[in-house]
């Protein structure tokens, strides 16, 4: 077994689902700062592991868009958003760049795995579609053809030369006509497709469209800041807020004593649990788990 192969194995042995490798060349477009060897000096290749959501903690968001269960957000927040998968990526992260310097010799620096970390070193999202892993959605949000959108990623930069993988060029991944992630936004964050400010982006050699989110909208839904979007509330009062009404607004949230996260849950997720890609119709719609995207419009 080659050396490729056996940072995969590894990868697949401590819980990961997805493991693909981009060679540096691959990040041209990377902003300053974000390029791999801007970070690990020499780096030669980026390994991105990706880890699939539980299709359990995805479905509690259609018990509180569905059924008013927002009770059951601690869940998914926990389980399918800011704690858990990005434990287990860091834990991951770090076991795989372990293995390559006690083998190797080469240098293996693991990056910040999401919001229960600090600092940004590099966008994971491209990093995922430049590795091969598939392609990014107008959502935003990469799309893999095993799990959709509802994967978390990691990297590990590293100056060991790996193969490359190809890139994903399978079945468009999101269509033009789905429309979905924009229709159930309960802010109206995404344009519709093709509309709107929007980014183009081509990791490794791939050109992608993709939204540009109105983040302060979104943090809106995210952070529950009306009582409309489940706030305790109305911590924000107009359609359009700038980044100083979600700060003042973040200001006034209470903070809780309990729990590790110290604030509520995150209380969105909608254009993530909606998103037909991934088998979603056999996951939840065909079972039962979920009435659709329309009944999940509200709330």
């Amino acid at each position: 077994m080659d050396v490729k192969e056996t940072v995969k194995e590894t990868a697949f042995k401590l819980g990961m689902d997805l493991c693909g490798i981009a060679g540096v060349d691959r990040f041209g477009e990377s902003p300053q700062g974000r390029h791999p060897c801007e970070i690990l000096p020499g780096c030669k290749s980026v390994i991105v592991v990706g880890v699939r959501l539980l299709d359990g903690a995805v479905q509690v968001n259609f018990r509180a868009f569905e059924d008013g269960r927002r009770d059951l957000k601690g869940i998914y927040g926990t389980y399918g958003y800011s704690m858990l998968p990005n434990f287990e990526l860091t834990y991951a992260c770090y076991g795989i760049a372990q293995f390559i310097e006690r083998t190797t010799g080469a240098c293996a620096t693991p990056c910040s795995t999401g919001p229960m970390t600090n600092g940004v070193q590099l966008s994971l999202r491209h990093a995922a579609v430049a590795a091969g892993l598939g392609e990014l959605g107008w959502h935003g949000l990469v799309m893999t053809p095993e799990f959709g959108p509802r994967n978390r990623f990691g990297v590990i930069l590293t100056t060991l030369e790996l193969e490359p993988d190809p890139l994903y060029d399978g079945k468009p991944l999101c269509s033009p006509a789905c429309g979905i992630c924009t229709s159930v936004c309960p802010t109206g964050a995404l344009s519709k497709y093709g509309e709107g400010e929007h980014y183009v982006a081509s990791p490794g050699g791939k050109r992608m469209e993709y939204c540009r989110i109105d983040w302060n909208k979104c943090q809106m839904a995210t952070l529950a800041l009306t009582k409309e979007l489940g706030g305790r509330e109305d911590y924000v009062t107009t359609p359009e807020p700038t980044s100083k009404d979600i700060l003042e607004a973040q200001a006034c949230m209470p903070v809780y004593e309990g729990g590790l996260q110290h604030h509520t849950s995150h209380n969105c997720g909608k254009c993530l649990s909606y998103c037909p890609a991934g088998n979603w119709g056999e996951k939840f719609k065909k079972t039962g788990i979920s009435r659709g995207a329309m009944a999940g419009k509200k709330g």
